[in-house]
């Protein structure tokens, strides 16, 4: 296919939109191989991808109630994905490397103890 668009777009000057879109779809021609997925059973829609907004987006992020700042949304996401895609370490490493470099050296998360928190005998007021 690509070859047959270079063919059509002869003559066309080097910096002419053409030349970008051929060059986009030479780039990736793997990844339009219809004929090979479809054979091979692959999914050739857009079902996949809206499944998994829905499970890792949608359910976590939309609900009665919940309202998101757009960046905390996004970290959200990031970590979602990152416990979904076994990636939880990694990321925690590379979070922990960019604060490092942001000069919060000495942060630690640490997590409440909520065992101690309801077994203690500490009244709680509301706010």
């Amino acid at each position: 296919m690509v070859a047959t668009l270079r063919t059509m777009a002869e003559g066309q000057p080097l910096d002419s939109e053409v030349w970008t879109e051929i060059e986009y779809l030479n780039k990736h021609e793997p990844h339009l191989r219809y004929d090979w997925f479809g054979y091979r059973g692959r999914p050739l829609g857009s079902g996949a991808v809206e499944s998994a907004i829905r499970r890792v987006i949608n359910l976590r992020l939309k609900g009665n109630g919940i309202y998101w700042k757009e960046e905390n949304a996004e970290a959200m996401l990031v970590l979602r994905a990152a416990v979904l895609t076994g990636r939880w370490e990694e990321t925690m490493e590379r979070t922990q490397a960019a604060m490092a470099r942001d000069r919060r050296r000495d942060w630690q998360w640490a997590a409440p103890d909520i065992e101690a928190e309801l077994n203690s005998d500490a009244v709680i007021k509301p706010p």
